[in-house]
Protein backbone atom coordinates (compact mmCIF):
# COMPACT_ATOMS: atom_id res chain seq x y z
CA UNK A 1 0.00 0.00 0.00
CA UNK A 2 1.46 3.26 -1.17
CA UNK A 3 0.90 6.90 1.21
CA UNK A 4 -0.39 9.90 -1.00
CA UNK A 5 1.56 13.12 -0.37
CA UNK A 6 -1.25 14.38 1.58
CA UNK A 7 -0.69 11.85 4.14
CA UNK A 8 2.83 13.11 4.63
CA UNK A 9 1.59 16.99 4.38
CA UNK A 10 -0.71 16.82 7.54
CA UNK A 11 1.83 16.39 9.96
CA UNK A 12 3.84 19.15 8.85
CA UNK A 13 1.05 21.35 8.81
CA UNK A 14 -0.06 19.87 12.50
CA UNK A 15 3.66 20.92 13.34
CA UNK A 16 3.63 24.28 11.52
CA UNK A 17 -0.12 25.34 13.34
CA UNK A 18 1.37 24.02 16.54
CA UNK A 19 4.63 26.12 16.42
CA UNK A 20 2.32 29.26 15.23
CA UNK A 21 0.00 28.78 18.48
CA UNK A 22 3.32 28.69 20.39
CA UNK A 23 4.99 32.04 18.91
CA UNK A 24 1.37 33.68 19.44
CA UNK A 25 1.72 32.35 22.91
CA UNK A 26 4.84 34.36 23.43
CA UNK A 27 4.20 37.43 21.54
CA UNK A 28 0.82 37.53 24.03
CA UNK A 29 2.48 37.04 27.32
CA UNK A 30 5.16 39.78 26.00
CA UNK A 31 2.87 42.37 25.50
CA UNK A 32 0.93 41.65 28.67
CA UNK A 33 4.15 41.92 30.50
CA UNK A 34 4.63 45.26 29.15
CA UNK A 35 1.40 46.33 29.91
CA UNK A 36 1.61 45.31 33.36
CA UNK A 37 4.75 47.50 33.89
CA UNK A 38 3.25 50.20 31.95
CA UNK A 39 0.94 50.20 34.83
CA UNK A 40 2.25 49.05 37.98
CA UNK A 41 5.75 50.81 39.35
CA UNK A 42 8.38 48.10 40.15
CA UNK A 43 8.29 48.02 44.27
CA UNK A 44 12.10 49.24 43.77
CA UNK A 45 11.27 51.95 41.33
CA UNK A 46 8.63 53.25 44.69
CA UNK A 47 11.77 52.50 47.73
CA UNK A 48 14.37 54.32 45.57
CA UNK A 49 12.12 57.36 45.30
CA UNK A 50 10.88 57.30 48.59
CA UNK A 51 14.30 57.12 49.75
CA UNK A 52 15.28 60.25 47.76
CA UNK A 53 11.58 62.34 49.95
CA UNK A 54 9.55 61.35 46.38
CA UNK A 55 6.03 60.40 46.26
CA UNK A 56 5.19 58.36 43.35
CA UNK A 57 2.01 57.70 42.15
CA UNK A 58 1.67 54.38 40.47
CA UNK A 59 -1.83 55.85 38.95
CA UNK A 60 -0.98 59.17 37.50
CA UNK A 61 -3.20 61.95 38.03
CA UNK A 62 -4.65 64.31 35.69
CA UNK A 63 -3.41 67.87 34.97
CA UNK A 64 -6.07 70.94 33.97
CA UNK A 65 -5.74 72.12 31.16
CA UNK A 66 -4.91 76.02 31.80
CA UNK A 67 -3.14 78.70 29.59
CA UNK A 68 0.08 79.75 30.73
CA UNK A 69 3.00 82.00 28.99
CA UNK A 70 6.12 81.47 28.83
CA UNK A 71 9.02 84.04 29.16
CA UNK A 72 9.29 84.17 25.43
CA UNK A 73 5.39 85.12 25.06
CA UNK A 74 4.70 81.47 23.67
CA UNK A 75 1.39 80.11 25.13
CA UNK A 76 1.19 76.77 26.85
CA UNK A 77 -1.50 74.34 27.10
CA UNK A 78 -1.41 72.05 29.88
CA UNK A 79 -3.71 69.90 28.63
CA UNK A 80 -1.34 69.15 25.35
CA UNK A 81 1.94 68.34 27.27
CA UNK A 82 1.85 64.87 25.80
CA UNK A 83 4.90 65.42 23.71
CA UNK A 84 7.00 62.60 24.90
CA UNK A 85 9.11 64.66 27.48
CA UNK A 86 9.12 64.54 31.35
CA UNK A 87 8.87 68.31 32.94
CA UNK A 88 10.13 69.38 36.39
CA UNK A 89 7.81 71.86 37.56
CA UNK A 90 8.95 74.12 40.88
CA UNK A 91 6.34 76.93 41.70
CA UNK A 92 8.21 80.29 43.16
CA UNK A 93 8.55 84.05 42.42
CA UNK A 94 11.34 86.33 41.39
CA UNK A 95 11.27 88.61 44.47
CA UNK A 96 10.91 85.45 46.49
CA UNK A 97 14.30 86.12 49.08
CA UNK A 98 15.79 83.20 49.93
CA UNK A 99 13.68 79.42 49.01
CA UNK A 100 13.39 80.25 45.40
CA UNK A 101 16.63 81.20 44.23
CA UNK A 102 18.28 78.23 46.39
CA UNK A 103 15.89 75.50 44.93
CA UNK A 104 16.64 77.41 40.79
CA UNK A 105 20.74 77.03 42.01
CA UNK A 106 20.21 73.55 43.25
CA UNK A 107 17.86 72.33 39.85
CA UNK A 108 20.52 74.13 37.84
CA UNK A 109 23.48 72.01 39.65
CA UNK A 110 21.08 68.88 39.16
CA UNK A 111 20.41 69.62 35.26
CA UNK A 112 23.98 69.60 34.74
CA UNK A 113 24.62 66.52 36.13
CA UNK A 114 21.87 64.91 34.02
CA UNK A 115 22.94 66.82 31.07
CA UNK A 116 26.97 65.00 31.52
CA UNK A 117 24.16 61.60 31.50
CA UNK A 118 22.81 62.35 28.59
CA UNK A 119 19.61 62.70 29.89
CA UNK A 120 18.64 66.04 29.71
CA UNK A 121 17.59 66.09 26.26
CA UNK A 122 14.00 64.40 27.82
CA UNK A 123 13.36 67.04 30.00
CA UNK A 124 12.14 70.41 30.49
CA UNK A 125 12.51 72.52 34.07
CA UNK A 126 10.08 74.84 34.06
CA UNK A 127 9.49 78.08 37.40
CA UNK A 128 5.91 78.85 37.53
CA UNK A 129 5.59 81.94 39.30
CA UNK A 130 3.50 82.35 42.02
CA UNK A 131 3.22 86.32 41.81
CA UNK A 132 1.81 87.08 38.46
CA UNK A 133 0.99 90.54 39.55
CA UNK A 134 4.78 91.18 39.37
CA UNK A 135 6.13 89.12 37.49
CA UNK A 136 5.60 89.45 33.83
CA UNK A 137 6.66 87.37 30.95
CA UNK A 138 9.50 90.08 30.38
CA UNK A 139 10.88 89.80 34.07
CA UNK A 140 11.06 86.17 34.05
CA UNK A 141 13.00 86.28 31.05
CA UNK A 142 15.92 88.24 33.10
CA UNK A 143 15.66 85.88 36.19
CA UNK A 144 15.10 82.49 34.89
CA UNK A 145 17.76 81.71 32.28
CA UNK A 146 20.21 82.99 34.60
CA UNK A 147 20.50 80.05 36.42
CA UNK A 148 20.44 77.83 33.13
CA UNK A 149 19.87 78.64 29.73
CA UNK A 150 17.59 75.52 29.42
CA UNK A 151 14.97 76.32 31.86
CA UNK A 152 11.37 78.06 31.35
CA UNK A 153 9.48 80.85 33.44
CA UNK A 154 5.82 80.83 32.75
CA UNK A 155 3.11 83.19 34.17
CA UNK A 156 -0.68 83.21 33.75
CA UNK A 157 -3.62 84.15 35.55
CA UNK A 158 -3.35 83.53 38.85
CA UNK A 159 -7.49 83.11 39.54
CA UNK A 160 -8.37 80.87 36.24
CA UNK A 161 -4.22 79.00 35.69
CA UNK A 162 -1.77 79.24 37.94
CA UNK A 163 -4.33 78.57 41.49
CA UNK A 164 -6.05 75.37 40.34
CA UNK A 165 -2.75 73.90 38.82
CA UNK A 166 -1.01 74.46 41.92
CA UNK A 167 -3.95 72.89 43.86
CA UNK A 168 -3.09 69.79 41.51
CA UNK A 169 0.15 69.63 42.01
CA UNK A 170 -0.07 69.95 45.71
CA UNK A 171 1.44 73.31 46.22
CA UNK A 172 -0.53 76.26 48.02
CA UNK A 173 0.26 80.10 47.49
CA UNK A 174 -1.06 83.19 49.07
CA UNK A 175 0.40 87.30 49.63
CA UNK A 176 1.68 88.04 52.98
CA UNK A 177 2.02 91.67 53.70
CA UNK A 178 0.03 94.70 51.95
CA UNK A 179 0.13 97.08 49.06
CA UNK A 180 2.96 97.08 46.68
CA UNK A 181 5.37 95.58 49.16
CA UNK A 182 4.44 91.83 49.86
CA UNK A 183 6.18 88.15 50.11
CA UNK A 184 4.59 85.45 48.65
CA UNK A 185 4.17 82.26 51.28
CA UNK A 186 3.99 78.56 49.11
CA UNK A 187 4.42 75.18 49.46
CA UNK A 188 8.18 73.84 48.63
CA UNK A 189 7.18 71.00 46.59
CA UNK A 190 8.45 69.98 43.58
CA UNK A 191 5.91 68.56 40.65
CA UNK A 192 7.67 65.85 38.10
CA UNK A 193 5.06 65.19 34.47
CA UNK A 194 5.61 62.54 32.71
CA UNK A 195 6.04 62.43 29.13
CA UNK A 196 2.10 61.81 28.98
CA UNK A 197 1.50 65.13 30.46
CA UNK A 198 0.47 63.37 33.56
CA UNK A 199 1.44 64.12 37.64
CA UNK A 200 3.52 61.15 38.83
CA UNK A 201 5.64 62.40 41.52
CA UNK A 202 5.78 64.66 44.38
CA UNK A 203 9.42 65.86 45.32
CA UNK A 204 9.40 67.29 48.89
CA UNK A 205 11.79 69.26 51.05
CA UNK A 206 14.57 68.99 52.18
CA UNK A 207 15.87 69.65 48.65
CA UNK A 208 19.46 69.25 47.10
CA UNK A 209 20.86 68.86 43.71
CA UNK A 210 21.52 65.15 44.34
CA UNK A 211 17.89 64.70 45.12
CA UNK A 212 16.56 66.28 42.02
CA UNK A 213 19.70 64.67 39.51
CA UNK A 214 18.29 60.72 41.08
CA UNK A 215 14.94 61.05 41.12
CA UNK A 216 14.86 62.18 37.74
CA UNK A 217 17.21 59.93 36.95
CA UNK A 218 15.34 57.43 38.23
CA UNK A 219 11.76 58.11 36.44
CA UNK A 220 13.79 58.50 33.20
CA UNK A 221 15.91 55.52 33.23
CA UNK A 222 12.48 53.21 33.98
CA UNK A 223 9.89 55.19 31.81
Amino acid sequence: MTSSPQDGADPQRHNALRTALILFAVVVLVFIGVIVRTLVASPDLVTALEAHNTLYFEEPRPVPSVELIDHNGVTIQTGELNDGRWRLINFGYTFCPDICPTNMADLANAYRDLTEAGLNEQLDVWMITVDPARDSAARLAQYVPFFHPDFLGLTGDENNAIQPLARQLNTVFYPEGDGDVYTVAHSDNLAVLNPEGEYVALIRPPHAPEQYREVMRLLIEND
